[in-house]
């Protein structure tokens, strides 16, 4: 399976979110998008879970062992 990675900035955007959706257009059936994001806010990541959802994705989440970084794991739905 192809990975494909996103890293956000130290605060999430709209700009971030608009790569978001653009990678989420590009993303195939056998291919997964890593949303890479500070655990700080991690209390946006109900943007990002909206966009990727709303673009038919199945969305599970991961923290780091060290607490400072925070993962979304996107597949297409099959």
């Amino acid at each position: 399976m192809v990975e494909r990675t996103i890293s956000l900035g130290t605060y999430v955007t709209m700009n971030d979110v608009r790569r978001v959706v653009a990678a989420a257009k590009e993303i195939g059936d056998d291919e997964q998008l890593i949303v890479s994001m500070n655990a700080f806010e991690s209390d946006k990541a109900d943007s990002i879970f909206a966009v990727l959802e709303k673009n038919d994705f199945e969305c599970t989440n991961k923290g780091a062992s060290n607490g400072h970084e925070y993962y979304i794991i996107a597949r297409k739905k099959h």
